[in-house]
């Protein structure tokens, strides 16, 4: 316990910048030498300003380690930082490492792991593969790595949690903070699942622009394997493409439509030469037996099997991943108006479709 009240002094310390904290312990070997070092030790590292150390020293000197670390102690959330023999060792291979990180849940080790990211406003065939995929990997004993945004990142922790998966979203504000907001009761299944919730950023800490492009560097760091479905030109995911290929990692995406434009980014890492997704049980396959996974997972689907009629069956196999006119399907059923309506909000309903734009709707 000794120990961690330093490193908690120093994780919640605000004078020195995330990046230069992993320097400063290199440099004085760990927080307890830090937080007693002298004003001539201090000056000594290069590290401070005048001004800079100053505050550093003063806020030092107020600071109550007993009490704080006590305050801290009485959340349900954990820390961990670079000190530690549990410390990500993932993290410890890339340049800019968090000092530490936040945590609600239960840290996994990251051996394997895969992050599914994309576009926030995707389309429905996107949503679909990014389910899909974080069940494929979930049964094949993946965790399951995103941001917790919407869109892709929600789906891919979804299709984890679905089929009984472990999965770990890393947030661009404090772990306490939940955003988007309507994704409350995802954070709480991804915790209580036995998954985490993690951030490096102090707690409280809003979801600042600025915030996510650090964060997700963390996402790249701790996959072995980054898979892009959906993204835009210029789109986050991209940046952690970029940090994926710094940290000599395996990009995967799925192929879109030319003219597309949520296929602009991923056709262009395509270009670049990431691998690509042809067949979704192929490509779990394979890694799979890249990290010598073994003999699969027993399968654990917890999504609700609905039983339909014949009506209703024929109504929902008219729909695919593109949005269809209510229109379109009353010419292709041959059925009647009212009864095409009363079976189109019942597939609605039970969540097996959904309408995108007015009367055109989508398989879920």
């Amino acid at each position: 316990m000794e120990n961690h009240l330093y490193q908690y002094w120093f994780m919640k310390n605000e004078d020195v910048s995330y990046g230069k904290k992993p320097k400063l312990i290199e440099y004085f070997y760990d927080s307890y030498n830090l937080y007693n070092a002298t004003e001539s030790q201090l000056k000594a590292s290069k590290m401070f300003d005048d001004k800079t150390l100053e505050r550093f020293m003063e806020n030092r000197k107020k600071f109550d380690l007993y009490k704080e670390y006590e305050k801290f102690a009485a959340t349900p959330f954990s820390f961990i930082t670079m000190e530690e023999t549990s410390y990500p060792e993932k993290l410890h291979n890339i340049y800019d490492k968090p000092y530490g990180l936040y945590y609600i849940g239960t840290l996994p080790t990251f051996k394997p792991a895969v992050s599914i990211v994309g576009a926030r406003r995707c389309s429905a065939y996107g949503k679909r593969i990014a389910s899909e995929l974080g069940g494929l990997l979930a049964d094949k004993g993946f965790t399951v790595i995103s941001g917790m945004a919407r869109g892709i990142d929600t789906y891919g922790h979804k299709g984890c949690l679905e089929n009984g998966g472990n999965t770990v979203a890393v947030l661009g504000s404090g772990c306490d903070v939940i955003y988007p907001i309507d994704n409350r009761l995802l954070y709480e299944e991804i915790v209580k699942s036995g998954g985490a919730i993690i951030s490096e950023y102090q707690m409280g800490t809003s979801p600042l622009a600025m915030n996510f492009p650090r964060r997700n560097r963390i996402v790249s760091a701790l996959s072995d394997i980054v898979i892009v479905v959906e993204a835009r030109e210029k789109s986050g995911s991209l940046i952690t493409a970029d940090f994926a290929l710094e940290h000599g990692k395996d990009i995967y995406v799925i192929p879109g439509r030319i003219g597309d434009s949520l296929s602009s980014g991923t056709n262009g890492l395509i270009a670049q030469g990431a691998g690509v997704i042809y067949d979704l049980q192929t490509f779990s396959d394979e890694i799979s037996q890249n990290f010598n996974l073994g003999e699969k997972r027993t399968y654990l689907n917890r999504k609700k099997v609905l039983k339909l009629t014949e009506d209703q069956a024929k109504v929902y196999n008219l729909f695919d991943d593109y949005p269809k006119s209510i229109s379109t399907v009353l010419e292709e059923s041959k059925m009647d108006y009212l009864m095409l309506l009363s079976i189109l909000f019942t597939l609605e309903r039970q969540g097996m479709l959904v309408e995108v734009f007015k009367n055109n709707y989508v398989k879920t």
